[in-house]
């Protein structure tokens, strides 16, 4: 999979590149990794950082087409000390909000993007797409 139209803010710098396999376990890998990218900056709340991480591999390991996903976590900005991070995956369609019922065990992940990252985002890329989201940074400087 090649990563073409990556949505890098440039003043950002990438803390860690993550490739991982189209498996259930990857998704805890790639929680891991996100985790310790940002264990260094305490005004990022790890846990959050790993629920999304968690939600949005697993949608990648669900959904997407190909053999897996690539995880990005950007450095924090110097102009707020908000946070980036991407998931790349070969999947053509866009995640979509299905109904869920009130006892389901899954199809939370969006909603959770929603409350606790909101401008998240999607695009299409030329090998399949990618979702984007913002942690904010409470206005510090990296």
């Amino acid at each position: 999979m090649r990563l073409e139209g990556l949505l890098m803010d440039e003043r950002r710098h990438v803390l860690l590149v993550g490739r991982y396999p189209r498996r259930a376990e990857a998704v805890a890998r790639a929680r891991r990794g996100a985790a310790l990218a940002y264990a260094a900056y305490p005004w990022i709340d790890g846990d959050v950082v790993e629920l999304l991480v968690s939600e949005v591999a697993t949608n990648a390991v669900r959904h997407a087409d190909g053999s897996g996903f690539y995880l990005l976590c950007h450095s924090p900005s110097p102009l707020d000390g908000s946070v980036q991070v991407e998931v790349h995956d070969r999947g053509p369609a866009l995640p979509c909000r299905p109904p869920v019922a009130e006892l389901a065990e899954g199809g939370r992940g969006l909603v959770l993007l929603d409350r606790l990252a909101p401008g998240w985002r999607t695009e299409r890329t030329v090998s399949g797409k990618s979702l984007v989201f913002t942690l904010d940074g409470g206005g510090r400087t990296a």
